[in-house]
């Protein structure tokens, strides 16, 4: 059985759930914030949005490529899981920065932003795990 598979389409999947909910519910008006508070100061940021584009949309689209390729990698195309390297230290750094941002610039927290950082970190560690099987796999 391929647990790394199964783990990255589990993640990848609350992931696509937690970016779809974001994009969906950021112009609908105020989105429940129960831990951090600072959800819509976030959301509603400067830094939200990339060339119009909110920001949600992207870490979606990010999901859906991940949880794709972890599917098929579940169905016996392991060598796709290739193709998730570069994109996956992408999001991770990007995530870090995000973060970054919450952190030091807008001194506010999102709880649904922290938790994708978290899931990003969970896929990049399981991406990066076994260079091996994810850079030489035909």
């Amino acid at each position: 059985m391929n647990v790394r598979g199964i783990a990255l389409a589990l993640l990848s999947f609350t992931g696509m759930i937690d970016s779809l909910y974001l994009s969906l519910k950021r112009d609908a008006g105020p989105i429940p914030c129960h831990i951090t508070k600072g959800c819509n100061d976030v959301l509603t940021s400067a830094y939200s949005e990339l060339a119009g584009i909110p920001i949600s949309w992207f870490g979606f689209l990010f999901y859906i490529a991940v949880f794709s390729c972890a599917i098929f990698a579940l169905f016996g195309s392991i060598g796709l899981l290739r193709w998730l390297l570069w994109p996956v230290v992408a999001a991770f750094v990007i995530s870090i920065g995000l973060v970054g941002i919450q952190a030091f610039v807008l001194n506010a927290y999102c709880e649904y932003c922290l938790g994708s950082a978290v899931i990003v970190t969970a896929i990049f560690v399981l991406v990066i795990r076994s260079p091996k099987t994810v850079a030489n796999t035909v």
